[in-house]
């Protein structure tokens, strides 16, 4: 099944509503400011938080000419995020989560029936408060690692392999805040892992590296008021 025509039509949507949900809260905002006179800078500074710790589910979503595109089918996936704000919206953050695949193509990946891949990253990243209520995020990760378990087709023993790479992710999220200290989330991540898979040399393009979508959803828990920086000059 060609799943790029779904994904298109996903992300188009997703942008859709948070383009009209913006332009709805960025009128109110601007409207609520003016009869309480409320500056732009004070509400920044309201809304500041330490940090954030998240709990999500995500679906992961192969892709491309490489052994994850042509061999695995993403299935679901949980991630754990803690981030910090160092100085105003400019933050940092650690990424852990796990996904889960199953084998579309043994012919590509060997005889294999699952895989799972446990992700960690840290990541840096900025924040906009474009409108009340909502925040928008763009991330990179920094020094990624990623380890995949394939489960090989065994029925009386619990049979794996195991292999490494190095894990990069670029992402954006949509936070809306329910309260000063509760939000839901929904993010996107582009995803890389350049393996270190040993495989004949005429294999090498196909098992280098593996690409995959991620799109997820999850709840935010606020920590504190101000930023790391801020607080020690005050």
């Amino acid at each position: 099944m060609n799943l790029r025509l779904p994904i298109k039509i996903f992300c188009l949507s997703i942008f859709m509503v948070i383009t009209m949900t913006m332009f709805s809260q960025v009128r109110s905002t601007q409207r609520a400011n003016a009869n309480t006179g409320i500056s732009s800078s004070n509400a920044m500074e309201y809304r500041q938080r330490f940090g954030f710790i998240s709990v999500g589910y995500h679906s992961p979503i192969t892709t491309g000419d490489n052994f994850m595109g042509q061999g695995l089918e993403g299935k679901s996936g949980l991630d754990f995020k803690f981030q910090i704000y160092v100085y105003k919206q400019f933050f940092l953050g650690l990424y852990s989560g796990v996904s889960y695949f199953d084998v579309k193509d043994t012919s590509v990946v060997g005889n294999y029936k699952k895989t799972t891949l446990a992700e960690n990253y840290f990541y840096v990243g900025y924040e906009f408060l474009p409108a009340d209520r909502i925040r928008l995020g763009v991330l990179a990760s920094l020094f990624g690692d990623a380890r995949f378990k394939n489960n090989f087709f065994n029925e009386s023993a619990n049979v794996y392999q195991k292999d490494r790479g190095k894990l990069s992710s670029f992402g954006v999220y949509f936070n809306y805040e329910l309260s000063s200290h509760l939000m839901v989330y929904i993010d996107y991540a582009y995803r890389t892992s350049k393996t270190d898979i040993r495989v004949a040399p005429e294999l090498n393009d196909l098992f280098e590296r593996g690409n995959y979508h991620s799109i997820g959803v999850g709840i935010n828990f606020a920590l504190g008021t101000g930023d790391l920086i801020s607080g020690f000059i005050n």
